[in-house]
């Protein structure tokens, strides 16, 4: 049971791979396709750690694992089977040949960014930056909610706008405008890092990475190696130093040890924690786990934040206590267990109609932006919850309508996508 559990992993990856490549060949997204970022991370943060929890005598996880993938590969083929079938013959390329239908208004995107970053000024002012605290996990702890969801969303889409230096910028020279860029990213970069924050680095370059990728604009070698250089030093040094008391003596040897225990194992060990005590010990949340925070209103003020109910379970008696993060796989099986599987059906299929959206209005700025965002935040469900990715979506079309002054063309897009008309 257990190597047919590991080779159910390695089966639907191969499976998924080979369903989701029609869209992806349709869409001439490649590697850029929404569907093949979500992949390759669930496969790297769930799908090798399940197998070697299977190949250790523990097949739930991969058995969940796997399941998650392949309906989310079904209903990426599915969702462009019906495209194929319903859409017309130029709907793909349609409106390639228009001059940037979505330009985007610099002082806006500024501004946004500007907003923020003063939105957790006030924390960073009571706390002080996590980089320089004595306790740098209690610091780091501080900086959450909606202020920290802001910046996920407002930073990024700086870096990217600037990246790309459509039109909505000063007319400057690309000398100067290229230093700008990488001053503008180098100062990013610094704050996340003095934030201690691993997944905002890893999403800033991950988003700009994307954007670029998506405006056919490939990075030269020596950069995407100085980027890769980058987030592995900040990963590796955020984790030294949120847990230097352990680390002194033998940090590289720590920061190895952690990272591929945070990469590779956390996350499987995580949804097998909620599978050993629910419904074992706790009956299946219904969905209630998605509405905590109205459970006073409905009699029930005991519904568990997910991330910080199995940590205690993961590591009992570790002070303080911390999160660890389910992801939307651990949260369908903790509400729904095996039938939990459907969730990600409709996601796969939102996959595929933001890659049919996202060729439509390539040349469109304001609209590649929010894309790679949206790319981002959809393939990080190997960490990020159901409300989370919702709040994300949320600023993301904010910031998409703030920066560029409306819809525009791009609901009539929206139209055609709901419609599977593109």
């Amino acid at each position: 049971m257990s190597v047919a559990a590991a080779l159910l992993v390695l089966a639907a990856v191969v499976g998924a791979w080979l369903l989701i490549r029609p869209a992806v060949r349709r869409t001439d997204l490649g590697v850029w396709h929404p569907a093949v970022p979500w992949l390759a991370l669930h496969v790297v943060f769930f799908g090798v750690g399940s197998a070697a929890l299977a190949l250790d005598g523990r097949p739930g996880p991969a058995l969940y694992v796997g399941g998650a993938i392949m309906v989310f590969a079904v209903a990426v083929a599915g969702s462009d089977r019906l495209a194929r079938r319903r859409m017309g013959p130029d709907a793909i390329s349609g409106e390639l040949g228009v001059e940037d239908p979505a330009p985007l208004r610099a002082a806006v995107v500024v501004g946004l960014a500007m907003v923020g970053v003063g939105l957790i000024a006030p924390t960073l002012l009571r706390v002080g930056l996590p980089f320089l605290a004595g306790d740098i996990t209690g610091a780091r702890t501080e900086l959450a909610g909606l202020p920290v969801q802001v910046l996920r969303v407002t930073l990024p889409a700086l870096a990217l706008a600037l990246a790309l230096g459509r039109s909505g910028w000063p007319a400057i020279d690309a000398s100067r405008h290229r230093s700008m860029t990488w001053l503008t990213v180098g100062a990013i970069v610094a704050l996340e890092i003095a934030l201690a924050s691993r997944y905002l680095v890893a999403e800033l370059l991950a988003v700009g990475l994307l954007g670029l990728g998506l405006a056919a604009r490939h990075p030269a070698r020596g950069r995407m190696a100085a980027l890769a250089l980058v987030a592995v030093v900040a990963f590796g040094g955020i984790q030294v130093l949120r847990a230097y008391d352990q680390a002194a003596g033998r940090e590289l040897a720590f920061a190895v040890e952690r990272t591929v225990n945070r990469v590779i194992l956390i996350q499987p060990r995580t949804l097998e924690a909620l599978q050993t005590v629910i419904p074992a010990e706790q009956p299946y949340f219904g969905g209630s786990t998605w509405l905590r925070r109205l459970g006073p209103a409905l009699d029930r003020p005991d519904i568990p934040n997910l991330g910080y109910w199995i940590y205690a379970r993961l590591f009992p008696g570790q002070e303080p206590p911390g999160y660890a993060a389910p992801g939307l796989i651990g949260e369908a099986w903790a509400n729904f267990g095996p039938l939990g599987l459907a969730l990600f059906a409709p996601l796969g299929v939102a996959a595929e109609r933001l890659g049919a959206i996202l060729r439509r209005r390539r040349r469109a700025t304001a609209d590649l932006v929010a894309g790679a965002l949206l790319v981002v935040f959809v393939a990080r469900t190997h960490a990020l919850g159901l409300n989370g990715l919702a709040v994300l979506v949320g600023l993301v079309l904010v910031w998409r309508v703030l920066s560029a002054g409306g819809l525009d063309g791009t609901w009539r897009a929206i139209r055609e996508v709901i419609a599977w008309r593109i």
